[in-house]
């Protein structure tokens, strides 16, 4: 049961919030990989990442930080 510290640490449903509007940004990045025609690998050496990291970001595993999200941004922004 939570308790009042760990309700003011961390509002309910945040963590959920944060999966949807992640989830959202890497529909759009896949398309836009699709539609660019790059394969993963080429995708995942341009963002500087793994194939792991970047698997678990399109299965919804992991949640990207604040720096994932703005290089997520900048390739959506090219």
């Amino acid at each position: 049961m939570a308790t009042g510290h760990s309700l003011l640490w961390r509002a309910p449903g945040r963590r959920d919030q944060e999966r949807k509007r992640f989830g959202a940004i890497m529909l759009k990045v896949e398309a836009r990989r699709l539609k660019l025609g790059m394969s993963k690998t080429e995708l995942v050496a341009e963002l500087g990442t793994t194939r792991d990291a970047f698997r678990a970001w399109l299965t919804g595993r992991t949640v990207g930080r604040k720096g994932t999200v703005a290089k997520l941004r900048a390739f959506l922004s090219q």
